[in-house]
């Protein structure tokens, strides 16, 4: 019977300890603090990318606060410091980790609505649709906030259908870099110093007919895969060999 006080004030010390992390985590401080600090590590860290751009010649003659850009989710951190001070519309869902990512993507010039497909989207539509009339360019994860992988939502096809605003696929790609291991969407993250490439494919509208969510995927799953040959980085199915950092997931270089 001595040590039964031990045994019970354990797991309530534990209990206690998970709420106190909790409440300090989730608080507005830290999540200010943790946004700030990540923004000035982006910038920092952009500095040491050796990043190039190709432009398809049709977007030269586009009205730039009149397009939708879309990509995949797993390709999007070199995007980040590569369109900032643009004011771009973006949307960050309702998480701890949608709260923070809106915080380091306003401090870099996004403008941030909150909302995913899964929560509160069509008032996060709504007001990217209000942003686009308002004259701001908007862009998003296709397959965002969780996949399934290269599988784009209907949101997209919707504004570009209302607004009659062209989409313009984008893709990254670089070498080195890192898949983070676990990630649904094979998270890609450039070395620092590593050769970096950036595409704007060729704009598309729904006015032009046949554009599905299923033809949107094939565009920009086929400019991603362009983009990787760009920079000589193996692409998935490919019998090509010799590409330099080729490794298995996990390891620098790997797809």
């Amino acid at each position: 019977m001595m040590g039964r006080p031990d045994l019970v004030s354990a797991p309530r010390r534990r209990s206690r300890l998970r709420r106190l992390r909790r409440r300090i985590t989730r608080s507005r401080a830290f999540v200010s603090t943790l946004a700030a600090v990540a923004a000035w590590f982006i910038k920092v860290y952009a500095r040491t990318l050796r990043v190039e751009r190709s432009v398809h010649p049709r977007c030269r003659g586009l009205d730039p606060l009149r397009i939708l850009y879309g990509f995949w989710h797993g390709r999007q951190l070199l995007l980040v410091p590569t369109f900032r001070g643009s004011g771009i519309v973006v949307m960050t869902d309702l998480s701890w980790a949608g709260e923070i990512q809106a915080g380091i993507l306003s401090r870099l010039g996004y403008t941030v609505v909150r909302g995913s497909s899964r929560r509160r989207g069509l008032g996060a539509l709504a007001a990217v649709k209000r942003a686009i009339e308002r004259g701001q360019p908007a862009a998003f994860a296709l397959d965002g906030p969780r996949g399934p992988a290269e599988k784009s939502k209907p949101g997209i096809l919707y504004l570009a259908e209302r607004l009659d605003v062209p989409i313009v696929p984008l893709a990254t790609s670089a070498r080195p870099a890192w898949t983070v291991p676990g990630t649904w969407c094979r998270y890609l993250f450039p070395l620092p110093f590593s050769r970096c490439r950036v595409a704007l494919g060729e704009p598309v509208t729904v006015a032009d007919g046949g554009l599905t969510s299923e033809r949107l995927d094939e565009i920009v799953s086929a400019l991603t895969t362009e983009t990787d040959r760009a920079v000589g980085r193996r692409v998935r199915g490919s019998s090509v060999s010799g590409y330099v950092g080729d490794r298995r997931s996990g390891s620098p270089g790997s797809t």
